[in-house]
């Protein structure tokens, strides 16, 4: 028998060497004993499929834990601390393990869970599954730091003993694989791969419950994915990333999600205080920020009021070529945030007073300052 508590110490090893070692090794041992693999004689090392092979074969659908909320594979919901993601985390399993509704509104086919509580008592267990109302089901089963030993080893060891388990839900994962923030995204991706791929060669979705990084911002724009704390390579290694974000004294919050078989959605929750748990109340707006050029040239638009400014202003306040400008201009313009007022002046069309009736009144202006501005050149 393989001796996994020597690999689990070579997992946690400072050495990088080591710590490659270890992952090969458990994934050769899950790859040889998993029951779903279709050992090949000999083992094919390519497949010669083409395009064409792809899109004439049928596929089953994504399969869903939460519908239109949590698909399959490997799940990140990252959140602030004392924020409510451990009673997420436990609705979640009850409402899966019970069949029950998720937030409130949501049902959700019934699975066996294995809930890896590695921050919590059982004391305090059952203080929160009581505050949520609670009776207690025989498809939830809790470990905790005291009963749980080991990390990735220990769930597959875990998963083929038993393989009726339909969710994992881990929380958190700093405790099931300590990292730091400042980690490489090769030292985040490798174990965080491993996690994901026992997900998907066992078809058992995993979640794994994860704090943000001291002094986040409000969890809008384009870098919200990134709140989570350690390198790009936990986002890079998992199918679904969750953010729950609310600010402190307030129960209303969102939950933004995006991943490889979702679109990007916001939906607006609030933390039921009484019952501890968190309910969707609708669906939110999804913010993307400006790429940097047009933000800066909206800026100065914005600035210039509503008499607007010329192409050649903006590109010498920037430093950029007119025609650098004028592109971006254009896609501010089918964007429906900038504007002409007339012949090369742009205004914003956050300033309500803009209007096409400013033309006659710079033209006027252009042909006492500028004789050369005739009706010869205009555009």
């Amino acid at each position: 028998m393989a001796d996994f508590e020597y690999w689990e110490q070579m997992a946690n090893s400072a050495d990088e060497r080591d710590r490659d070692k270890a992952l090969k090794f458990f994934m050769d041992q899950f790859s040889k004993s998993n029951p779903k693999r279709k050992e090949k004689e000999p083992v094919q090392l390519w497949n010669r499929r083409t395009a064409a092979d792809i899109i004439n074969s049928d596929y089953p659908p994504v399969r869903w834990i939460v519908p239109d909320v949590i698909p399959e594979g490997l799940t990140k919901i990252d959140g602030g601390p004392k924020i409510g993601k451990s009673f997420l985390a436990i609705h979640l399993g009850t409402a899966v393990s019970s069949g029950g509704c998720f937030m409130g509104s949501i049902p959700v086919t019934q699975r066996e869970v294995l809930y890896l509580a590695l921050e919590d008592s059982e004391r305090r267990l059952k203080n929160r599954l009581l505050k949520q109302g609670g009776i207690g089901n025989k498809n939830f089963f809790i470990e905790t730091a005291v009963s749980w030993k080991g990390g990735i080893a220990t769930l597959q060891k875990y998963l083929k003993e038993y393989p009726t388990t339909g969710l994992v839900i881990i929380d958190t994962l700093y405790m099931f694989s300590p990292m730091q923030d400042t980690n490489s995204y090769s030292d985040t991706y490798k174990p965080i791969s491993a996690i994901q791929k026992i997900a998907t060669e066992t078809e058992i979705p995993i979640i794994l419950i994860h704090h943000t990084k001291k002094g986040t911002k409000d969890g809008s724009g384009e870098g919200w994915a990134d709140e989570g704390m350690g390198s790009q390579g936990i986002n890079g290694a998992v199918d679904t990333i969750i953010l729950l974000k609310k600010s402190d004294g307030k129960n209303e919050g969102t939950m933004r999600i995006k991943g490889r078989d979702i679109e990007e959605v916001c939906f607006d929750v609030v933390f039921d205080k009484d019952i501890c748990i968190w309910r969707i109340t609708g669906k939110g707006d999804v913010i993307r920020s400006l790429p940097k050029a047009q933000a800066d040239v909206l800026a100065i638009l914005e600035a210039a009021g509503q008499n607007g400014i010329s192409t050649g202003e903006i590109a010498n306040k920037l430093g950029k070529t007119s025609n650098a400008v004028l592109d971006t201009l254009n896609h501010l313009l089918k964007a429906s945030k900038a504007k002409k007022i007339c012949h090369g002046i742009w205004a914003s069309t956050e300033i309500k007073e803009n209007s096409e009736l400013n033309m006659t009144e710079y033209e006027n202006k252009e042909l006492n300052e500028n004789p050369c501005f005739t009706e010869d050149n205009r555009g």
